[in-house]
């Protein structure tokens, strides 16, 4: 039986953690710091509820969808059509969500890091085209 080389994807279950782990980390910490400096009680409970995890499901959402414009060959070629639509998809995702939930006064901190979770994966993460490889 003949043993098939298939060409990796960039796109696996170790890269989302790589992407994911970072994407509340950071956001989350880095407000958190703000608020304590700043003396803002606010700030710091809003740091690892909806800045982080807004960040992070923005960056879960574009890691889904760069996978599958990978997998279906969409956009292959333009990374910066390919980012700017999944900026805005996710901020218009931010968006709907909050209100859905009615939280206005939580619509900056969830939209800002809707934006900033999806505009650092998708800037980051490569879309490989398969077509020129050999199998």
């Amino acid at each position: 039986m003949k043993k098939r080389n298939y060409p990796s994807s960039a796109f696996n279950l170790r890269s989302l953690v790589f992407a994911a782990v970072p994407a509340y980390v950071f956001p989350a910490s880095m407000s958190f710091i703000s608020g304590f400096l700043l003396q803002k009680r606010e700030l710091m409970m809003a740091s690892y509820t909806t800045i982080g995890l807004s960040s992070l499901l923005s960056t879960i959402f574009s890691f889904i969808i760069l996978w599958q414009f990978e997998s279906r060959k969409i956009l292959m070629q333009n990374k910066l059509t390919r980012s700017l639509l999944i900026i805005l998809l996710m901020i218009s995702l931010g968006m709907t969500c909050t209100s859905i939930l009615n939280v206005p006064s939580e619509r900056f901190n969830i939209i800002f890091s809707a934006f900033l979770g999806a505009a650092i994966l998708t800037i980051r993460q490569h879309v490989k085209n398969y077509k020129d490889e050999k199998i």
